[in-house]
């Protein structure tokens, strides 16, 4: 019995039948993703503005969490805390200037005097964050 030897052409065809599946899946997920980018252009992501009730609830509460977080003694991981709960508050007052048409907080990180005077600017409008509910 002759013994057959694989030539050239065989270890071409093998080669290509073992990456054919991976090149089929990668184009298909490639034009699936083409496709959902072409069906959201032209489409501006609109999400509707919160009430500024809901807002200002948020902002009193989270101003009574950050004086409390601040003033708190052997508080784990305070540092941390009050970061959050800064960044969380300042995401806050940005979205209520938003609404009230007030010059939006400047600075990052934002410094406790733009906070300040983006309180006062709110309170002239009618928003007291320091206000009991």
């Amino acid at each position: 019995m002759a013994s057959e030897t694989y030539g050239v052409d065989t270890a071409w065809l093998l080669l290509i039948a073992m990456l054919l599946p991976t090149a089929v899946g990668g184009a298909w997920v490639g034009a699936r993703g083409l496709y959902r980018a072409w069906e959201r252009r032209g489409r501006p992501a609109l999400s509707a503005p919160q009430p500024i009730e809901r807002i200002a609830a948020d902002l009193r509460r989270l101003h009574r969490l950050l004086d409390a977080t601040e003033n708190s003694v052997n508080l784990p991981k305070k540092f941390q805390r009050c970061q959050a709960t800064r960044a969380a508050y300042v995401d806050a007052l940005s979205a209520a200037c938003r609404q009230l048409q007030v010059p939006l907080p400047a600075g990052r990180p934002v410094p406790q005097t733009e906070i300040y005077r983006v309180e006062a600017d709110l309170r002239n409008r009618g928003l007291d964050v320091r206000a009991a509910v």
